[in-house]
């Protein structure tokens, strides 16, 4: 491609990102003018509010930007690999703990703690895991549970329990596993790109996974959804690479990692596309019936104790239209949802996927982003995706690969994350 056929096309797309944004916004203005019902939507299509809290705290997530910015891309390029990633992930979790730290809501760092941690007292007031377990879809539809709890599975609620048993419970102890789930997705990202469209290519994404304004949202739930579930996603993947006791372990691992990510969330099912579409292309059929009956093992265990998966994704399906999503409505978000996760991507990745002309790495961003495609047409997504589909962002910005100089690239993408972070306030 020419410079200048390149110059066009970087021009056209940033400009059509940011006109999608703007006819989404005007669009959303509109939207809450007519709707009578409360959208629950300060900032639509985003959640929270539009209020400016410039300060001197932004300096904070400014200055570790501009250092990964300065120093990454050449750390990525040239370390050895396993130092190169563990940097890579170390510094997502840093990016993402500066931009909480300077968007300063107090709730910021409670989210994990409110949805999921104080509830855990249900567990107890059940009478334990078993009459918990036997009785959660029976009160998800009810009002009794809090929201979160009436839109998952169980298991990060049994992991939070279990954990306060052994004495590991509190904020500090939430946010760390918030801050582990970055770099576990990361990293996870990272191998699944070196295994599949190689090292080179790898590297080069590596900087784009960590300065994005997706790190805005690095600090709720979905981020310990999204690296559970990642990791499973990569060991399957690796496992259609390999043979013997290698593929062995990495399809046994994946399975059981992936029966646990999808008793954290419903929606961690559609990670299985891009897995299909390795598995496929690599012909390794194999792995995906083993690594499927391991998952299906893990969501039929609970059955031990009354709970059935798809009794609870039938209620949680149920309680979703009796709740917002009926003011919400359809048609709207399923334009606003995806201009939302094209500005979590931010607009350098925009460009990127316009860009990428390495098949293999399509095999990964393209699979994924029909992922996005069937969440969005499912219609169990009226807004808050900035949140909701976290886990389907790193294999996307994985693009990033097809912007050889990153830096002015990375210092956009650093730009519009600033932003989001002195002018939206959310609580989570």
């Amino acid at each position: 491609m020419t410079d200048r056929r390149t110059a066009v096309l970087t021009a056209s797309v940033l400009a059509g990102w940011a006109l999608l944004l703007a006819v989404v916004w005007r669009l959303g203005q509109y939207k809450d003018a007519v709707t009578e019902e409360h959208l629950a939507l300060g900032a639509i299509p985003l959640y929270g509010r539009w209020e400016w809290h410039f300060g001197a705290h932004l300096l904070v997530p400014a200055a570790v930007g501009a250092l990964i910015i300065a120093f990454l891309p050449a750390v990525a390029a040239r370390w050895r690999w396993r130092w190169a990633a563990l940097a890579t992930a170390l510094a997502a979790i840093a990016f993402g703990l500066a931009l909480a730290y300077a968007h300063s809501h107090p709730g910021t760092w409670e989210d994990l703690h409110r949805n999921y941690g104080e509830p855990i007292h249900y567990v107890d007031d059940a009478g334990g895991v078993g009459p918990f377990l036997e009785t959660y879809t029976g009160i998800q539809s009810t009002n009794d549970f809090p929201v979160h709890l009436q839109s998952h599975p169980p298991g990060l609620v049994l992991f939070l329990w279990a954990a306060a048993q052994v004495g590991l419970k509190g904020l500090l102890f939430e946010n760390t596993v918030i801050s582990l789930a970055v770099a576990a997705a990361v990293l996870a990202a990272l191998a699944i790109a070196r295994d599949v469209a190689g090292e080179r290519l790898a590297r080069r994404a590596a900087p784009f996974l960590v300065v994005a304004p997706a790190a805005f949202w690095h600090s709720n739930a979905d981020i310990v959804f999204g690296g559970v579930t990642l990791t499973a996603v990569a060991c399957l993947i690796l496992a259609t690479n390999r043979t013997g006791a290698k593929a062995a372990v990495l399809t046994a691992a994946g399975g059981l990692l992936a029966g646990a990510g999808l008793m954290l969330s419903f929606s961690s099912g559609l990670l299985v596309i891009p897995v299909i579409a390795v598995a496929l292309w690599r012909r390794r059929w194999g792995v995906l019936v083993a690594g499927g009956a391991l998952a299906g093992l893990v969501v039929l265990a609970p059955l031990l104790w009354g709970y059935w998966w798809l009794d609870g994704l039938t209620t949680t399906r149920e309680r979703y239209y009796a709740g917002v999503a009926t003011a919400r409505g359809y048609w709207y978000f399923l334009i606003a949802n995806p201009a939302v996760f094209a500005l979590a991507l931010g607009p350098a990745t925009a460009v990127a996927l316009a860009r990428l002309r390495e098949r293999r790495m399509w095999i990964v961003v393209g699979s994924c982003l029909a992922a996005v495609a069937v969440a969005d047409v499912s219609g169990m997504s009226s807004s808050e995706t900035e949140r909701i589909w976290q886990p389907f962002m790193p294999l996307v910005l994985l693009a990033g690969c097809a912007l050889p100089r990153p830096r002015p690239w990375l210092v956009l993408q650093l730009a519009v994350a600033l932003v989001l972070t002195a002018a939206l306030r959310v609580q989570w």
